[in-house]
């Protein structure tokens, strides 16, 4: 049997898998182990989506008449810095006679693996390593049930699309509004997954910004009953005078009166209800939940609990694969719950003991996974070592959670009593506890609050009522962590019920490994910025949002790409079908964008040529620091280039002439015709000796030389840099 090369996404997974399979030798980026196998890895990505200008020098220039740019066949091409990983990758490829995929359990780990064997033109066999922890136990669970990597091409076509579907949007539609705006130092950048998060906070903060706060009132009675008294809150009609459209009670004045109605007065109860309720545990954490809540009680930043996660699971190996969308578990890890809850009891957390390995929560349900087979955050078998206090905050976390698997439910009585008093109704709430299961290992526990027994047709007194005054409150600020919630949950900005339901189970915006990066390129494009703990949107990012199209910046449209990639993965919708149909948008994105019309806070002062052009302000490539400006209409109008005057353009650019006038003060120069730095199309005359020569400056009169200039003590001259014409540095 020939060599096996085993390919992992990166280099310390490569590593502990080589350690199972048993080193006997290594060399630069590869194992050699028991079995004949060679194991290497990738760096992640180690190939790119090639720039416009590989499939076309000619968009090297960034021209509308070029948009949108629809490669015919994508190119990839390798990174510069793990070219070196690719030759090793390809050597041992020559002499293979089967591949092993290792790639993370995910749409991407599958591409970053598949796109590399594709590129080195590999035909032979292949098999797929699938497994969501690096502990022995499960590594050894994956090599014994290897699949053939075909059975992935759905979840690698669903991420080729997702890389081309990035590329097409980032590339054209920011092209375009660059392109509008005139910028050619500066990116507007547009994204498919960037613009709708940008347009999440834009909102948030317009609608914070836009709020008015008003107060209002919740009324409160004490009710005596025989049984003992309870506290009810008032139940208005909808007709009753005072409220606003959501119900509450708005006009003092009402609250008076309606104290004054019932203090006193004798009631009768209308109503008693009991029910048993039962809640499930939590489901397990994915990483959005995980990042949200460790930001809520330690205060970690999304990147910290990401980054310290990864250790828990590639160092560490005490947790399972971090990047997750589900939080469900399949079936089939039931059988592995005693020997992670005995890993747990023997760190003695807390509730490990009373855990009972026989209940199996809604968690495990393999039906909920989707494609790609990920499930929610758990412990793995491996007993933590030397933790540090970051690694161990969030180890529990994720240990707490999934010990509320092996809990009863939580089960309480719901109580309502109402009470009718001279028309008006009130309803006493309570609740008494009958089993807390899982509920116990909660940081606040439910307190009981029982009402008396009563029963309908009992007589009660209203012996005080009390107004409390609140106030109605905005929503709160997107902090990093509650921002990737949204993405996660972006069901819950979508108005139109259809998309509503269709997102609701499993789509939102970007993916676990890709919401942490564009958020901070947000903010490195200054269209956020952080605010203490909360993100607020900047100027320019609000005016992107006003601008761009409504397709793009929709968080409910950019969900259902994502919802189209998740079909992909099941084989329900085809690769060549979504990129049609993302072409076919692209035109219109890129239209809309080369038509928008950008105010100077985007554009920084807009400068016109004399012809009407736009001039916008280049850098010299011969020299660094120099800029120069060129009309947009100079190839087709003859409009020559300008110097830069202190950041404006000033005189354009010509040749010294060789003759002109004779200088009438002197009688040895000649007159030259200059342009004002300062006044664009304003000329004078000044002599070919310069100040050597102490000749006056001279007025322009209708091309000729005109009158001697006469200057204040507070003038400037109108002279050209070294009074004389220059040529651009370009």
């Amino acid at each position: 049997m020939g060599m096996t090369l085993l390919i992992a996404e990166k280099p310390s997974v490569g590593k502990d898998l080589a350690t199972f399979l048993g080193i006997t030798g290594k060399g630069r980026g590869y194992f050699v182990c028991q079995g004949d196998v060679v194991c290497t890895w990738c760096i992640g990505h180690i190939l790119e989506q090639a720039e416009p200008h590989v499939y076309n020098p000619r968009y090297k220039q960034w021209r509308a008449a070029d948009l949108p740019i629809i490669p015919e066949k994508w190119i990839l091409e390798p990174i510069p810095r793990t070219m070196e990983q690719l030759g090793i990758i390809k050597g041992f490829l020559q002499k293979a006679e089967k591949v092993i995929n290792a790639g993370d359990p995910e749409r991407e780990g599958q591409l970053i693996i598949d796109e590399v064997l594709d590129y080195l033109g590999y035909t032979g066999p292949a098999q797929r390593l699938w497994i969501s922890a690096l502990d022995v136990r499960t590594i050894k669970k994956g090599f014994a049930n290897l699949r053939d990597n075909k059975e992935f091409k759905n979840i690698r076509d669903a991420a080729t699309c997702r890389s081309n579907a990035d590329w097409l949007v980032g590339i054209n539609v920011t092209r375009a509004l660059t392109i509008a705006a005139g910028q050619s130092n500066t990116l507007l950048s547009a994204g498919r997954v960037q613009t709708p998060t940008l347009s999440l906070v834009v909102d948030r903060d317009r609608e914070i910004e836009q709020f008015v706060k008003k107060p209002y009132w919740v009324m409160r009675a004490t009710v005596e009953h025989a049984e003992g008294p309870f506290v009810a809150t008032w139940m208005p009609d909808e007709l009753a005078l005072g409220l606003d459209p959501e119900g509450r009670l708005v006009n003092e004045a009402a609250a008076d009166q309606l104290r004054e109605k019932v203090l006193g007065k004798t009631g009768v109860v209308t109503a008693r209800e009991q029910a048993l309720k039962r809640k499930k545990p939590p489901l397990p954490f994915l990483l959005s939940d995980l990042q949200k809540k460790a930001e809520d009680k330690f205060g970690y930043s999304p990147k910290q609990t990401l980054d310290i996660g990864q250790g828990l699971y590639e160092r560490h190996k005490v947790l399972t694969y971090m990047r997750t969308e589900c939080r469900y578990l399949p079936n089939e890890m039931f059988e592995d719950a005693p020997s992670v809850l005995q890993t747990l009891r023997a760190q003695n957390i807390e509730g490990a003991h009373d855990a009972d390995p026989t209940i199996q929560s809604p968690a495990w349900d393999t039906s909920k996974q989707g494609a790609e087979a990920h499930h929610g955050i758990i412990p793995t078998e491996v007993m933590p070592k030397n933790l540090t206090e970051e690694e161990c905050n969030i180890y529990l976390l994720v240990a707490r959670r999934f010990l509320k698997q092996f809990y009863p439910d939580y089960e309480y009585y719901s109580s309502n009593v109402v009470v009718k008093v001279e028309d008006e109704l009130w309803k006493g709430t309570g609740i008494s506890i009958k089993e807390l299961g899982w509920m116990v290992l909660n940081d606040q526990q439910t307190k009981e609050k029982i009402l008396p027994v009563v029963a309908k047709g009992d007589e009660v007194n209203i012996t005080d009522v009390e107004k409390e005054q609140k106030f109605t409150k905005p929503p709160s600020r997107f902090t990093e962590a509650s921002l990737q919630v949204a993405m996660t949950e972006v069901h819950k900005f979508v108005e139109d019920p259809v998309i509503k339901a269709r997102l609701k189970e499993n789509s939102g915006i970007g993916t676990s490994a890709t919401r942490t990066n564009i958020i901070g390129e947000l903010q490195n494009r200054n269209y956020l910025e952080k605010q203490g703990k909360v993100l607020v949107s900047t100027p320019l990012g609000r005016e992107l949002i006003d601008k761009i199209h409504p397709t793009l910046k929709n968080p409910g449209m950019t969900a259902i790409w994502e919802d189209a990639l998740d079909r992909i993965c099941e084989g329900q919708l085809g690769r060549e079908e979504f990129i049609a149909e993302l072409t076919r948008r692209m035109a219109n994105m890129v239209r809309y964008a080369l038509a928008t019309r950008f105010s100077e806070k985007v554009t920084g002062k807009v400068y016109r040529c004399l012809c009407g052009g736009r001039l916008s302000r280049l850098e010299s490539k011969n020299k660094k620091g120099k800029y120069f400006w060129v009309c947009s209409e100079g190839r087709e109008k003859g409009c020559p280039p300008r110097s830069d005057y202190n950041g404006a353009p000033g005189a354009a650019f010509m040749e010294r002439p060789d003759s002109g006038p004779p200088c009438p003060t002197c009688g040895k120069g000649y007159l030259i015709r200059y342009e004002s730095n300062r006044r664009m199309g304003s000329y004078f005359w000044g002599c070919s000796t310069g100040r050597e020569g102490k000749c006056p400056l001279r007025r322009d009169e209708n091309g000729k030389p005109g009158a001697e200039l006469v200057f204040q003590n507070n003038q400037s001259r109108p002279e050209a840099d070294n009074d004389k014409a220059t040529s651009p540095q370009a």
